[in-house]
C-alpha cells in the first residue's frame, strides 16, 4: 500500500487544491460572471460534454490498451506505437463522420441557434481529450499519476480563474473566450506530451507482435464499447435537461451537480494509482493483493466520502443562499448527486476489478444496462421535475448498477469491499447527521458552515478513531 499512499497523497493535494480552485470558479464566479447569460455557461458545459463522450469512443480503446498491456509488453515501445496508430485512426474516422453529421445531429438534438455556431469546437476538443488520455496512461503506467492529475484539476482549473476575470472586467468578449477556454486543453495535451519525451518513457517501433495484436485489440473493442457507454450515462443527464429544457437549465444543474460530485473526488485520487496496480496483481496472479487494495480503499473511501457529504448536506442552504437568485435552486440536484457518488464509494475499485480481470467483457453488459436505465428514468423524472428530476434519476441508475456489479464481481472472483466496518462507519453518518443538524447556529452564514464543519471533523475522527475504522 506504501506506492498507493504516496501517489493517493500526491494526488489528493491536486485534486483537492483543483476542488478548491473549481469551487471558487463554479460557485463564487461562474453565477456572478454569466449571470446576465447563464446561456453561455450552459453552453460551455454541453461542448464538453459532447467532447468527453466522443473522445470516449474516437481513441478506439488505445489508453486502457496501453495501461491493461503494460505490466507484461516485453517491447514498450511496440505497444505505445499500437496504442498511438489506434488513437489517430479513431480520431481520423471519428473527424470523417463529424464532418458529414454534424448538421444532421444539430438538427436531431434540435439544438439552440447558439449551439450550432459554436459545435464545431467539439471536434478541436475531442483531438485534445483523445490523445492527452493516452499519454496520460503512459504515465500513469510508471507510476506517476500525479502529473495528469495536477494538470487536469490544478492547470486547467487555474487557466479558467484567468479567463473568468478577463472576460468579467470585459477585456475580452464572449468568442475569445471561447477560444482560449478550447486552447487551455491543447496546452495540457502539450505540457504532458513534453514531460513524457523528457522522463525518457516513450519511444516508438514498426513492429506488431500478431498475437498480441488480436488480444490487445479485442481488449481494446470491449473497453471502449462498454467505457463509451459509462461516459455516456454520466454525461447524458446534460445532454437531456438540453434537449427538454434549455441551456440556461443546463448552467443551474452544473452548478449544484458540481457541488453534489465534490464527494467523488478521493475515488478519482485512489483509482488513479490502483488501477495499474491491479493489473499488475492479476499478472501475477496475486488474488490476495487484489482483495486487500479493494476492501482498504473501500472503507477509506467511505469514510472520506462521509466527511464531505455531510460537509455539504448540513450547509447546502446556506451554501446557496450565497448564490444570485436564479441560481440557488438546486438543494435536491445536490442531495441526490451526492448520495449516488456515495454509493459509488461503498462500492469501492469493483469496475477497476473488472476491467484487469478475464471477465472485462461483462463490463459492456453492465454499461448497456446502465445507459438503457439511465436513458428511462431521465425520460420519464426530467419532464415531469426538470433538474431535480435528472439528478433522482442519476441515484437510482447508480444504485442498481453498482449492486447489480457487486454482486457478479464477488460471484465470479470472491472480491467484496464489505465488512462490520462498512455498516459501523453507514450508522455514524446517520448519527453525526442528526448530532449537527439540530445545533441551533446564527444568522451568519460563513460562521454557521465553519461551526458544522467543525463539528462534523471532530465527531468523525473521534468514531474512526474509536472503533479502529482505518489506520
Amino acid at each position: 500500500m506504501g506506492i498507493i499512499r504516496k501517489q493517493s497523497i500526491n494526488n489528493s493535494i491536486s485534486l483537492y487544491l483543483g476542488i478548491f480552485i473549481g469551487a471558487v470558479n463554479t460557485i463564487l464566479i461562474y453565477p456572478f460572471v454569466f449571470e446576465s447569460n447563464p446561456e453561455y455557461w450552459g453552453l460551455l458545459q454541453i461542448l464538453v460534454s459532447y467532447s468527453v463522450i466522443f473522445s470516449s469512443f474516437s481513441h478506439l480503446g488505445g489508453p486502457s490498451i496501453y495501461l491493461r498491456f503494460f505490466p507484461k509488453a516485453q517491447f514498450k515501445s511496440e505497444l505505445l506505437s499500437f496504442a498511438l496508430s489506434l488513437c489517430v485512426i479513431g480520431f481520423l474516422l471519428f473527424a470523417l463522420i463529424f464532418l458529414f453529421l454534424k448538421e444532421s445531429l444539430l438538427s436531431f438534438i434540435d439544438a439552440t441557434p447558439l449551439l450550432q455556431d459554436h459545435f464545431y469546437w467539439v471536434g478541436v476538443l475531442v483531438f485534445a481529450l483523445s490523445f492527452f488520455d493516452l499519454f496520460s496512461s503512459v504515465s500513469r503506467s510508471y507510476l506517476d499519476s500525479s502529473t495528469p492529475v495536477f494538470l487536469n484539476e490544478v492547470f486547467v482549473r487555474v487557466c479558467i480563474l484567468v479567463l473568468l476575470a478577463l472576460y468579467h472586467y470585459e477585456w475580452i468578449i464572449f468568442n475569445q473566450f471561447l477560444l482560449c477556454f478550447i486552447s487551455i486543453y491543447l496546452i495540457k495535451l502539450v505540457i504532458l506530451l513534453l514531460l513524457q519525451f523528457k522522463n525518457k518513457r516513450i519511444s516508438f517501433s514498426l513492429q506488431f507482435n500478431k498475437s498480441d495484436f488480436k488480444e490487445q485489440l479485442k481488449y481494446g473493442f470491449y473497453v471502449i464499447t462498454g467505457g463509451g457507454a459509462a461516459i455516456l450515462v454520466s454525461r447524458f443527464d446534460i445532454l437531456m435537461i438540453e434537449y427538454y429544457l434549455d441551456l440556461k437549465q443546463v448552467a443551474y444543474y452544473g452548478l449544484a451537480f458540481f457541488i453534489g460530485s465534490v464527494i467523488r473526488v478521493p475515488s478519482r485520487s485512489i483509482s488513479s494509482i490502483s488501477s495499474p496496480l491491479i493489473a499488475k496483481s492479476f499478472e501475477e496472479d496475486n488474488m490476495s493483493n487484489i482483495q486487500s487494495i479493494y476492501s482498504k480503499t473501500s472503507i477509506n473511501l467511505l469514510i472520506i466520502g462521509s466527511f464531505i457529504f455531510l460537509c455539504i448536506i448540513l450547509n447546502i442552504d446556506d451554501i446557496l443562499s450565497m448564490l444570485p437568485e436564479k441560481f440557488s435552486h438546486g438543494k435536491y440536484v445536490v442531495l441526490f448527486i451526492g448520495a449516488s457518488q456515495l454509493v459509488n464509494l461503498v462500492a469501492g475499485l469493483h469496475g477497476l476489478i473488472l476491467i484487469h480481470s478475464s471477465y472485462y467483457k461483462s463490463i459492456i453488459y453492465f454499461n448497456l444496462f446502465l445507459f438503457i436505465i439511465t436513458f428511462i428514468t431521465n425520460f420519464i423524472f426530467i419532464p415531469i421535475y426538470g433538474i431535480n428530476g435528472a439528478a433522482f434519476a442519476t441515484f437510482i441508475s447508480l444504485l442498481l448498477f453498482n449492486t447489480f456489479r457487486m454482486i457478479y464481481v464477488y460471484k465470479k472472483m470472491k472480491f467484496h469491499p464489505f465488512s462490520i466496518k462498512t455498516s459501523i462507519s453507514l450508522l455514524m453518518i446517520i448519527l453525526i447527521f442528526f448530532c449537527v443538524n439540530y445545533i441551533p447556529l446564527t444568522q451568519f452564514v460563513l460562521f454557521n458552515i465553519l461551526i458544522r464543519c467543525l463539528l462534523v471533523s471532530l465527531l468523525l475522527i473521534f468514531m474512526v478513531r474509536y472503533f479502529n475504522l482505518s489506520q
